[in-house]
């Protein structure tokens, strides 16, 4: 299912991206375009860490995605990512109360989206499976705490325990799902113990 090869060569290629998209930005402080791109590596870059890395990551991908949208509020792709963060966000908050604070912001950034571009079927099924979100929190957190939570010792980072799901590829699975608009199908294979089949992005 790997998209770039390895976890090392996709974190690094997100790595790169982010850098890119900061020299741009910093170049060019109006630059919108760069910001969404450096928003969405940093989501993309969370589902490597765990624990506080991982939601302070994400935490830096909304901060960006709000500036892109406070400089231009037209643009559907900076909604599309700022939900996708608060989807991942949600996912991630082992307080059901903030987690579904965080699903409603998302589901205000896909409405935003599904708003803008009625006829896309993406931004629409993102809306949709941001409704249901709340129904799977609690099967997802069962399954984070099984491999000993984002900071947990379970799966110990990339190096991973026998006969588990490794939580770095638990977080990519989610990630994946984020951006194709299938989080909750692809994390709740990984809890029952079926691994989801890659998906090519568009």
């Amino acid at each position: 299912m790997a998209l770039f090869g390895d976890d090392a060569d996709r974190e690094q290629f997100f790595e790169a991206a982010r850098q890119q998209a900061q020299r741009e930005f910093e170049a060019d402080n109006a630059n919108v375009q760069a910001l969404v791109r450096w928003g969405g590596a940093m989501l993309e870059l969370a589902h490597f860490k765990q624990g506080d890395e991982s939601t302070d990551m994400i935490k830096e991908a909304i901060s960006k995605l709000q500036q892109a949208i406070a400089l231009d509020g037209e643009r559907p792709d900076a909604y599309w990512c700022l939900g996708n963060a608060y989807t991942s966000l949600g996912f991630l908050c082992p307080d059901k109360s903030k987690a579904l604070q965080n699903f409603d912001e998302a589901k205000k950034a896909f409405k935003h989206c599904a708003d803008k571009e009625p006829s896309n079927e993406t931004y629409k099924k993102a809306l949709e499976m941001c409704e249901k979100a709340p129904e799977y929190y609690d099967e997802i957190q069962s399954h984070i705490a099984m491999q000993g939570g984002p900071g947990g010792d379970s799966g110990k980072g990339k190096g991973g325990a026998a006969g588990g799901v490794q939580v770095s590829e638990f977080w990519w699975d989610v990630g994946g799902w984020v951006i194709l608009g299938a989080v909750v199908v692809s994390a709740l294979l990984l809890a029952k113990g079926s691994a989801p089949k890659a998906v090519p992005t568009a």
